[in-house]
Formats: structure tokens, C-alpha cells, sequence
């Protein structure tokens, strides 16, 4: 598991700014983008009706940023740049929908700071921060994180005994209801770095007050109560 540092009180501190990949920084727009693929063709079926014609769509885009990457667009945040490319896709397959089709599209749902768009790409960052944690837990079984983690989420108010109980019977994980306690500090610390990492990628220039305001934005401070946060590197 990845060692943390620690703050003033003992606390383990998340570096906000730790992550050196900006996505306009990265290597293949395409392949880059393709981690995002869950929360556009969720929007896009939304919007279009179907996941076959969001597929068509998606395919569009991604054959566009094939060709170009991002062309002049390395700036701002990923999230805006993905919605209007992706609106734009759904708008060249519309044009080539029956006009019964047409008529049951929703593309007003489709814009960059619409409540369902930001829901969906909250929920995409978040899947993808539960599933580094999870190859985490994979790589040092011993550290049981992810599967800890998971558990308290789901039983906020489980004590240790009631957690590392049902640890043993779901996951086959022995625990000292004494560990549980310091190892779920230190889960849920890991998890809120992992999740100020997958932000920090989203922006162009991620810094301390901008990756804050979009952790604010996207709803995901609960993630970091209860855990010192630095911009140092």
C-alpha cells in the first residue's frame, strides 16, 4: 500500500497535487479518454435513447480524437472538453436519426454543468478510485483496504466487531477488531488521495485551490473528513 505523510496531529496527509499527469499532458487523446468511457456513454444513452446509437456516437468522437488528438483544445477542464465533444458527436447522429427518433432526443441534458452530467462523472471518478484502491488491496492481500473500506461504506455505523465480522464471512478475512480502527484511517486515506489524483488529472493546471474548488464542485469532500490535505509535493 502506498505510505502517505503525515501532518502536525498524526494524521496521514493527502497531497492534492501529487499527480504529474495533466490530461493535456497525455501521450494518446484517445487512449486518455477511453478511462471515460462509463460516464459519456451513460450520458449519451440518456440523451439518445438507446446505448446503440450512444456507441455510434461515441465511435465518432473517438475517431476523431484518433485523427487530431486534442488538437487546440489542451486547456480547461477534461470534463467540459469531453461534454461538448461528445454533444457534438450525439448532434451529428441526430441529424441522421428518422425524425420519430429525433424527436425523443434529449440533448439539453448534455451540457457541462447540468446536475446529471455531474453526477455521472462524479460517479465515473469515483469507480475508478474504488477500483485502484481495489488492485491495491490485490498487490498487498495482507492490507485488507479496499475490502475494509467497502464494508464501512456500505454499514456506516458498524463497530470494529461488527466490521472485522463481516469480513470473515463475506470475504474470508481475518481481522483483530483492534486493527480495524487504524487500518480503516489509513483506507480511507489512501482512498482520498486516489480520488485527488483522479482530479488532478482532469485539469490542466491542477493546483492546490483549483483541484480543491473541483472537489467542492463535484461533491467529493466527504472523502477527505477527517484527513490532512498539503500541496506539497
Amino acid at each position: 500500500m502506498s505510505d502517505l505523510p503525515l501532518d502536525e496531529s498524526g494524521r496521514t496527509k493527502v497531497n492534492l497535487v501529487r499527480s504529474s499527469q495533466p490530461w493535456t499532458e497525455a501521450d494518446s487523446a484517445a487512449g486518455f479518454v477511453l478511462r471515460y468511457l462509463t460516464p459519456m456513454r451513460r450520458s449519451l444513452t440518456a440523451a439518445l435513447g438507446s446505448t446503440s446509437e450512444a456507441d455510434r456516437a461515441l465511435k465518432l468522437f473517438l475517431g476523431h480524437l484518433v485523427s487530431v488528438g486534442f488538437g487546440e483544445h489542451r486547456q480547461g477542464r477534461l470534463r467540459d472538453f469531453l461534454i461538448k465533444g461528445i454533444r457534438s458527436a450525439a448532434k451529428n447522429r441526430i441529424n441522421e436519426m428518422p425524425p420519430e427518433q429525433r424527436n425523443r432526443v434529449r440533448l439539453d441534458e448534455v451540457t457541462a454543468d447540468s446536475k446529471a452530467w455531474i453526477t455521472l462523472w462524479r460517479e465515473g471518478l469515483l469507480e475508478r478510485a474504488w477500483r485502484s484502491l481495489e488492485r491495491q488491496e490485490h498487490a498487498h492481500p495482507d492490507t485488507p483496504v479496499y475490502s475494509l473500506l467497502h464494508s464501512a461504506t456500505r454499514n456506516p455505523q458498524a463497530t470494529p466487531e461488527m466490521l472485522a465480522a463481516q469480513l470473515a464471512t463475506d470475504e474470508n478475512i481475518s481481522l483483530d477488531p483492534q486493527q480495524v480502527p487504524g487500518l480503516l484511517a489509513s483506507a480511507r486515506a489512501v482512498f482520498a488521495q486516489l480520488i485527488a489524483d483522479e482530479v488532478a488529472e482532469t485539469l490542466d493546471d491542477p493546483n492546490e485551490e483549483s483541484v480543491k474548488q473541483e472537489i467542492a464542485r463535484l461533491g467529493l469532500g466527504k472523502a477527505f473528513t477527517g484527513v490532512g490535505v498539503t500541496a506539497k509535493g
